[in-house]
C-alpha cells in the first residue's frame, strides 16, 4: 500500500476504521511537508516508491519529501493507494480547493481512499452561537474558536468544510465519491473536526 500523507508534519495515518487490517498490511508512507529537515530529492524518493511498489518482498517504509504539496502532486507520475490530509485542506484556499481536489484525483489509483480531517464548521458556529464570556470555561473556548476559525496570520485558514460541502466539492467532477463521515471526530484532543472518506471512482 502507498500511502501520501500530505502536508503531514508529525501526524501518521489513521487506520480507517477499527476492523482494517492497516496495521499488518506492507506500506510506504511517503510524508510531503515543508517543514522537513530532509533534502532528498523528489526524484530520488520517486524512484525509491515505484522500487517499492515492484518488490514483492516489501517491508514497512516511511520517507519524508521536503516539497510543497502541490508542486509534488503536478509532478508526480506515482499513483497512491490512499491519500490522507489532515488539517490541511482548511488552509487551501476557496479559489485553489477544486484544483487541490483534481490534484489529488491524478496521484490517486481507481478505488483509493482519501482521508481527510478539517474542523467542522457546524459545530464552531454552534459553539459560537452559545459563546458567553461569564462562563468560566470561556478561556479554553475562546482559544480553541479563535484557532480553528483564523488560525494564526502566516497560515490562515482560508476555507470552510462541513459534511455537505465536503460531499460538494468532492463530488462535484465526479472523481470522488464520499463514503463515511463523522462530524465530531475526536484529533489532536478536540472534538470538533469532521473526518470524511473519498473514494476515487
Amino acid at each position: 500500500m502507498l500511502i501520501l500523507n500530505v502536508a503531514a508534519g508529525k501526524f501518521e495515518p489513521l487506520p480507517l476504521n477499527s476492523k482494517e487490517d492497516y496495521l499488518i498490511i506492507p506500506r510506504f508512507i511517503l510524508n510531503v511537508d515543508t517543514s522537513y529537515f530532509d533534502k532528498v530529492p523528489a526524484e530520488v524518493i520517486e524512484s525509491d516508491l515505484k522500487s517499492w511498489e515492484m518488490n514483492l518482498d516489501r517491508i514497512n517504509k516511511t520517507r519524508n519529501l521536503n516539497m510543497d504539496v502541490f508542486e509534488f502532486m503536478e509532478r508526480t507520475s506515482v499513483l497512491f493507494d490512499r491519500a490522507v490530509v489532515y488539517r490541511f485542506l482548511e488552509h487551501v484556499t476557496f479559489t485553489n480547493v477544486e484544483y487541490f481536489i483534481y490534484l489529488l484525483s491524478t496521484v490517486t489509483k481507481k478505488g483509493a481512499l482519501v482521508d481527510v480531517i478539517v474542523p467542522n464548521y457546524i459545530q464552531l458556529a454552534e459553539m459560537l452561537l452559545n459563546d458567553n464570556p461569564n462562563m468560566s470555561d470561556f478561556a479554553a473556548k475562546n482559544i480553541l474558536l479563535t484557532t480553528e476559525l483564523l488560525n494564526e496570520p502566516s497560515c490562515p485558514h482560508a476555507s470552510i468544510w462541513t459534511k455537505q460541502r465536503a460531499i460538494y466539492f468532492f463530488e462535484l467532477e465526479k472523481r470522488f465519491k464520499v463514503v463515511a463521515t463523522d462530524e465530531a471526530f475526536k484529533f489532536d484532543g478536540r472534538d470538533i473536526y469532521l473526518r470524511f472518506i473519498a473514494e476515487r471512482v
